[in-house]
């Protein structure tokens, strides 16, 4: 059991930091509050302020914990990580939800919410541990292609909308030129991008062998199976469980029942990144297409009289249970394996199932 825990609240140029000392359910000292620099120099003068207040606790008992923002949040974790401190980046909307009413908003007493957090919920602490190098440079990548994308889609759709209304004008006509030179470049950008993550991925032995699974199922691709693996940490962040994988992609339906008065029918949470689950809406629907057993699944949904919009969030969830569980088996998709095998049961992918 923890004894020290320290939250932290992270912005862009600086944290604060609260440190509880406790046991069980009580609080045994003060509190202890301080701000620093989000640098090097910072990390060392947080450290050092810690064993200051750490009230004869050794190492092993100590929590720290901060919420999830990104950028703001990194490069303290793994500064704590690369020195053996338990760190635990948790969901900043678990923290805000736990709190109860506040009526006070500082960051000072965001940092004393963060601690009393770690404080009450060290048993489900999941602490950091950061994305091996390569899988970084993966993620990078993958993100500035997903921007150039966008890019590209507004350039294009500017294009459309002028194009009807151009007619003699010189101005519109420079205009949609300069339009195509800058989408033709940005086409160019993207392809070296695709060129850049399947180099990276080749010069990994760990996210080569996954990416090779992954993609053994038609529809699932580069920008998929990339994704996948950046998001999952090369599906360690979730101990290959499909059930986890599903609920964070935002496939996996919840219901509400409440008394006799509330009893919805169950459906998909809004709290899910919408990049990953739109990239994964595209493998469902290529996946229908282009693999047999997965157009049984997607039929079968609608004769049961499921809405298209519905059977295809069910081929999503289909298929994440489908990858996860050839990735832990280490076995290329194979939609029929043979009936003495137990991979009947983690593939559930024959026309029967």
């Amino acid at each position: 059991m923890k004894k020290l825990f320290i939250g932290i609240d992270f912005s862009k140029k600086k944290f604060d930091a609260t440190v509880i000392l406790a046991a069980g359910l009580h609080e045994l000292e003060d509190r202890k509050w301080e701000t620093f620099t989000n640098d090097p120099k910072g990390f060392k003068r947080f450290v050092k302020w810690v064993k200051q207040n750490a009230w004869k606790t050794v190492q092993e008992e100590w929590l720290f914990c901060g919420e999830d923002t990104g950028a703001c949040s990194l490069p303290l974790s793994r500064w704590l990580y690369g020195r053996g401190y338990d760190m635990w980046v948790a969901n900043a909307y678990a923290i805000k939800h736990s709190s109860g009413i506040q009526r006070v908003k500082s960051d000072k007493a965001d940092s004393a919410v963060i601690a009393e957090y770690a404080w009450r919920h060290q048993d489900k602490a999941q602490l950091f541990e950061p994305m091996d190098e390569n899988l970084q440079e993966l993620r990078e990548i993958f993100l500035y292609r997903h921007k150039l994308v966008e890019q590209r889609v507004r350039l294009q759709v500017r294009s459309i909308e002028k194009e009807a209304v151009r007619g003699k004008s010189k101005a519109l006509s420079f205009v949609e030129r300069k339009t195509k030179h800058l989408i033709a470049e940005l086409n160019k950008a993207i392809k070296q991008c695709d060129d850049k993550m399947k180099e990276i991925i080749a010069a990994d032995e760990a996210l080569r062998e996954n990416y090779d699974i992954i993609t053994s199922m038609r529809g699932v691709a580069l920008q998929n199976a990339a994704c996948l693996m950046i998001y999952t940490n090369n599906f360690k962040k979730f101990n290959y469980d499909s059930r986890k994988i599903a609920c964070y992609y935002g496939v996996a339906p919840f219901g509400k029942q409440s008394g006799t008065s509330i009893n919805t029918a169950p459906t998909t949470s809004h709290f899910a990144n919408k990049l990953i689950k739109s990239l994964l809406g595209q493998a469902a629907h290529v996946a229908k297409e282009f693999e047999p057993e997965i157009r049984t699944y997607y039929d079968r949904m609608i004769q049961k009289g499921k809405k298209r919009q519905v059977a295809i969030n069910n081929v999503k969830n289909k298929i994440l249970h489908i990858l996860v569980a050839m990735v832990r088996k280490k076995e290329k998709y194979n939609p029929c394996p043979s009936k003495k095998s137990d991979d009947v049961k983690n593939y559930a992918m024959c026309v029967n199932f």
